[in-house]
């Protein structure tokens, strides 16, 4: 029995293994067969893209016309150093050029072999390939040839001239020996897994698939070695766009196979790109320049696509030269110095690269002296691709242009040069008009000084008959009533001007109703008319606006309907709020009289200066004069309208209707500071930062200046101490150049002891320099970025600390028993203002003009005089000479003794003229005597007490 089975178990052996052996022999000879094709296959197709992809990156143009005698010359050597990249970058043996000699026969071209390369038209051995090839289509040596330098196989691919003719013929030899080992590799690989097979069964096909795939393993590995070859290539000859990833595992060859005819496709059509948009872009720019360059920013290579005939000094078309040496040769050859530094900053590559990233073209214009001529030109360069379009956002290359504008920026400069002469003419006709508007204002001011002064003595005198009173109140009337035609003349001229400017404050809507209320009704009550204010929505507590420029508007509509209006008549105002919206409320306003109306005609002149319906009405109400015309002017300045109805003899309607910003407060009564009522001044050396500040203040209702270093602070302040109109807080930053912010600080409190509050700003810790800046006077500091609480909030907390008000009032001298000096040519306004020093019991001295007063104050003896009032306008000399040379007397009082300018000149450059000129105040005619004799009092008292 076990022999029986011995038996069969060797039977099913032998069978098992004749089986195997004509299944495995079958199978071997089928898989080495098949193997070996596409083997053979992969390694054609290998050879044809290295051959056709080198092809593609030559110019057969430039191919054709070579010969010989070329050998060396720039177009030989490009060709030549681009064969040889591509040998010393693929893993291949030989790759050159060959040129057919037309009788079948063909001749070495360009070899780059450096050891022993063929010569110029050295004879080739003859392949059928080769000859494929030369009639246009690539081909591969499908049996090997043996020459002078080996046994080889090669693939060979036409380059094409721009009329679609064979100019040469690109060979890639690859050993034969290789080629015929990649092919007998896979038979022995199958005769040995096939005897394996037989031995061990199953597991001989096991491993012999195992070995097969790792046999494809490797062929797939060269191929991706090929790939990445190509891809370094592609990435160094320019960029071509993201490639996919490379396939992995078994059944990536025909993957790679396509990924690298990708690649080869990808670089021709960069390459094609490349070209065509260098081509167009030079060939449009050619039409509207002298010259053009092509210029490789990378490379510093440039190239001349179009020269200027007419100049010796331009490099020839075709000819390749260094572009920032030679671009900086021209630049400190011809162009202009003044223009030379801002040519050399243009067309510096790293400049170049950053501007092209944003902008498309690029332009400079320049002077050139060359020749014996000066003329203008202009530089402009654009991106051949703009930085978007590339994958590193970066400009590469460049066209650049070259173009003479000498007519247009000559047209262009003689306009400018007009445009300026005009601006001249216009701000000198300008700055007449202003002296012409101060010199009125002088004139008429100080007679008006005279009248109103002395209506006022007399209003004083108690034994004056009714009769008489009636006459000086109304003359009181009659010259105020002047003074504000006067007043309203200024402000249609800063109107036109452009000069008068609109606040944004904080302000409390209902106290402007109430203000107007009161002053409406009183005159109502005088004329026996019946006057009604009323609400008709609900409106809020606060608003931010100007709200001086909201009621004068009001309250001259409303002083036209009282004064057209007869009684028993009446006067009406409405208040309604139509519409919020964006933090913003519209408030419409009506105001109805039942006075003696207007024609339909007259209507649309209304709002002119000096307006009268007719003679007989101005013989009895007098013209509306310029207070409708500036009402007009002021609602368009705040965004409203203004509009009027009315019908002869039954009355006028006006309605305003004006914006304002919402406030958010609603109860102006819990304010601890009221905005309005503040003054501030922002220094800080960043004039983003100050207007920042500037303009939220300006939106809280606080008034604010800003400047921008310490000097300029000091100036401000000692301008608004001269008006007696101080500061109550200075922002002050603390770095800050030439002066810093606690240098500035110490230098206020040496001028003005404690008239302003000092907060410092900075963005730092001030735990460094607290001890310095509270020597130096500072109050309190603030973080930035500011907040209205925390600017009020600092200041409330200054004030509790320091118990004082929160807005300082100045310690004051007593008057009584003080002699002042008084300078004044007009000797009724010099008796009044002596009889107005008399009420506070001081004396005062008489100079008729400058140069008597400042004898009187030279010969007097030193503390005779308390102070000086100085009027400015003076014959033989003016005040301001006179406070000028008092300022230089060599005696201890002249430089602190209080000059005080008394002026109807009422603008701010006269105020400025007035503090160049040494004086400490500068009042304005007509002067208030509660004003004075406050001026006067804090001013004597800083004279005493230093």
């Amino acid at each position: 029995m076990n022999a029986r089975k011995t038996s069969l178990r060797t039977k099913m052996i032998v069978m098992i293994s004749a089986f195997l052996l004509l299944t495995n022999l079958a199978l071997g000879f089928a898989l080495t067969r098949q193997a070996r094709g596409a083997t053979k296959a992969q390694i054609n197709a290998r050879m044809l893209d290295v051959a056709n992809t080198a092809a593609a990156t030559l110019d057969g143009d430039v191919i054709s016309r070579l010969r010989a005698e070329d050998v060396g010359s720039p177009e030989y050597q490009a060709v030549y150093d681009l064969l040889a990249h591509f040998r010393d970058n693929i893993e291949l043996d030989y790759i050159y050029c060959l040129y057919a000699n037309g009788d079948g026969t063909f001749c070495f071209g360009i070899d780059p072999d450096p050891v022993a390369p063929g010569e110029f038209g050295e004879p080739v051995a003859y392949t059928d390939a080769l000859r494929t090839a030369s009639l246009g289509v690539p081909a591969v040596d499908e049996t090997p040839y043996e020459d002078a330098w080996g046994r080889f196989y090669s693939a060979f691919s036409p380059v094409f001239d721009s009329e679609g003719k064979v100019a040469a013929v690109v060979a890639v030899d690859f050993a034969a020996d290789w080629y015929d080992a990649q092919l007998d590799q896979s038979a022995r690989t199958i005769v040995f897994a096939c005897v394996l097979y037989l031995i061990l069964g199953v597991g001989i096909i096991v491993i012999m698939t195992g070995q097969y795939s790792r046999q494809m393993d490797a062929i797939q590995s060269s191929l991706r070695d090929l790939a990445e070859d190509m891809e370094a290539l592609t990435s160094e000859l320019g960029e071509v766009g993201a490639p996919e990833k490379i396939p992995e595992g078994e059944g990536g060859i025909q993957a790679l196979g396509k990924h690298i005819a990708d690649l080869r496709d990808r670089l021709r059509d960069y390459i094609t790109q490349e070209k065509t948009q260098a081509n167009s872009m030079i060939t449009a720019m050619a039409s509207d320049y002298r010259c053009v360059y092509h210029v490789d920013l990378d490379r510093d290579d440039a190239v001349c696509y179009q020269d200027d005939p007419d100049d010796p000094d331009q490099m020839p078309v075709g000819v390749h030269f260094p572009y920032y040496q030679r671009i900086l040769w021209y630049a400190d050859s011809f162009v202009a110095e003044p223009y030379r530094e801002g040519f050399r900053q243009f067309v510096e590559p790293d400049s170049l690269r950053a501007r092209l990233a944003t902008e498309p073209i690029i332009a400079y214009r320049y002077q050139v002296k060359r020749g014996g001529r000066e003329y203008y030109e202009m530089i402009r360069a654009a991106g051949v691709r703009r930085a978007k379009e590339r994958g590193d956002h970066t400009v590469h290359a460049i066209g650049l242009g070259l173009t003479v504008i000498d007519a247009e920026m000559r047209e262009s400069m003689a306009r400018n040069a007009a445009l300026a002469e005009a601006l001249t003419l216009a701000e000198e006709a300008n700055k007449a008009k202003t002296a012409f508007l101060s010199n009125m204002s002088h004139e008429i001011r100080t007679p008006m000084n005279a009248i109103i002064g002395l209506d006022a003595l007399a209003l004083h005198d108690e034994g004056l008959s009714p009769q008489t009173r009636d006459y000086l109140e109304k003359i009181g009337g009659s010259a105020h009533h002047l003074l504000a035609l006067i007043n309203d003349i200024l402000d249609m001229s800063r109107i036109e001007s452009g000069q008068l400017a609109l606040r944004k404050e904080e302000f409390s809507f209902t106290a402007v109703l109430e203000q107007i209320n009161t002053m409406v009704m009183s005159q109502c009550a005088e004329k026996g008319l019946h006057y009604e204010c009323r609400v008709l929505s609900a409106v809020d507590d606060c608003y931010i606006g100007d709200d001086m420029k909201l009621k004068e508007v009001l309250v001259n509509i409303l002083s036209n309907a009282i004064k057209f209006t007869n009684a028993p008549g009446s006067v009406t105002m409405t208040v309604e709020r139509v519409a919020v919206f964006d933090e913003q409320s519209t408030l419409r306003f009506k105001i109805k009289d039942t006075g003696i109306g207007m024609d339909k005609a007259f209507i649309p002149r209304i709002f002119d200066a000096f307006a009268q319906e007719d003679s007989g009405t101005k013989s009895k109400y007098g013209s509306t004069g310029l207070g409708m015309a500036i009402t007009k002017n002021i609602v368009e300045m705040m965004n409203g309208t203004i509009s009027v109805e009315s019908e002869k003899g039954v009355g006028t309607e006006f309605t305003v209707a004006v914006t304002l910003r919402n406030s958010g407060r609603r109860d102006a009564a819990e304010q601890t500071i009221d905005p309005a009522a503040l003054r501030i001044l922002i220094v800080d050396d960043d004039p983003i930062a100050a207007g920042h500040a500037q303009t939220l203040l300006g939106e809280a209702g606080i008034r604010a200046d800003a400047c921008h270093g310490g000097k300029d602070a000091l100036h401000m302040l000692e301008v608004r101490h001269l008006k007696q109109e101080p500061y109550n807080l200075v922002l002050m930053d603390w770095k800050m150049p030439e002066m810093d912010g606690v240098e500035a600080t110490r230098r206020i409190r040496e001028r003005y002891s404690s008239e302003t509050s000092v907060v410092l700003l900075t963005a730092y810790n001030w735990d460094e320099i607290m001890d310095e800046a509270l020597r130096a006077g500072v109050d309190g500091f603030l973080a930035k970025p500011l907040t209205v609480s925390n600017i009020l909030g600092e200041f409330e907390r200054i004030a509790r600390r320091s118990n004082l008000s929160l807005f300082r009032e100045k310690p004051r001298a007593e008057l009584a028993g003080r002699r002042v000096l008084l300078a004044e040519d007009t000797e009724i306004n010099a008796e009044i203002m002596m009889d107005i020093l008399e009420m506070e019991e001081m004396e005062a001295d008489h100079a008729e003009n400058g140069r008597i007063c400042v004898d009187m104050f030279q010969s007097s003896a030193v503390g005779t005089y308390s102070a000086i009032l100085m009027d400015v306008r003076m014959p033989e000399m003016d005040g301001l000479e006179a406070a000028s040379t008092i300022r230089a007397l060599d005696r201890p009082d002249a430089k602190t003794i209080p000059i005080i300018a008394l002026t109807a000149n009422a603008f701010d450059e006269d105020v400025q003229r007035s503090l160049q000129a040494g004086m400490n105040a500068h009042l304005s005619k007509p002067v208030e005597s509660d004003h004075l004799f406050r001026t006067l009092a804090e001013l004597i008292y800083e004279s005493e007490h230093p």
